[in-house]
């Protein structure tokens, strides 16, 4: 599985991958230093996804090792001079729509209607409070509400916030253009904001 991500300067394809070129050089001969720091940099960070659209620890790191498994079998058609983070994330979230779309329970009518509504007015990216959502104390309560999500929201939140793409970025490797992520954006931020709006707000603490 392969994807054709833009050539980028070495310094910021480092700095987005945590991986030199000379290592990105190195993987595509699967030498096992280079394998050992690809598997330290991206590890976590794709069961950290995965764990967040599939909420089950044990069926995230089932799909966690399917998608190193297809990784580490792609790894000799990689190019080394393109960023090495969207074709991981598109392998990661092949893998996981792939699962959504073999199981009985499904969110699509709720997305299709989300998708099919006009557009909100949505702010521009510098002035968008990305989230003053993740302000609040309790950030536990903020991922719940993540996880309530419908599956394509949840996908474009956890990109957005927890891998810190940028909406063109998360256009490219869900397939969709900027317009319509940002408006998925928003979408969910208006659904998270009634969320924790109604959440019920424990006592503990609030003598202190």
């Amino acid at each position: 599985m392969s994807i054709q991500a833009p050539q980028v300067d070495d310094q910021l394809a480092a700095a987005a991958d945590g991986l030199s070129r000379q290592v990105r050089e190195r993987l595509s001969q699967r030498e096992p230093e280079a394998l050992e720091q690809f598997f330290d940099a991206y590890f976590d960070r794709i069961y950290a996804y995965v764990r967040g659209m599939v909420r089950s620890d044990h069926l995230a790191e089932d799909l966690t090792q399917d998608i190193f498994l297809l990784l580490y079998r792609g790894l000799p058609t990689y190019d080394p001079s393109r960023a090495l983070r969207p074709w991981v994330f598109t392998v990661a979230i092949n893998r996981v729509r792939d699962h959504w779309r073999s199981r009985a329970h499904r969110d699509s009518q709720r997305e299709a209607s989300i998708d099919e509504d006009e557009a909100a007015e949505i702010e521009g990216e510098g002035g968008s409070p990305d989230l003053p959502l993740l302000q609040l104390e309790d950030a536990q309560m903020v991922r719940d509400a993540v996880d309530r999500l419908p599956d394509g929201m949840r996908e474009t939140v956890h990109l957005r916030v927890f891998e810190d793409l940028s909406f063109a970025e998360i256009g490219e490797l869900l397939g969709r253009n900027e317009v319509a992520v940002r408006k998925r954006f928003s979408r969910a931020l208006e659904e998270l904001r009634r969320t924790l709006g109604a959440e019920p707000r424990t006592a503990e603490g609030e003598d202190h």
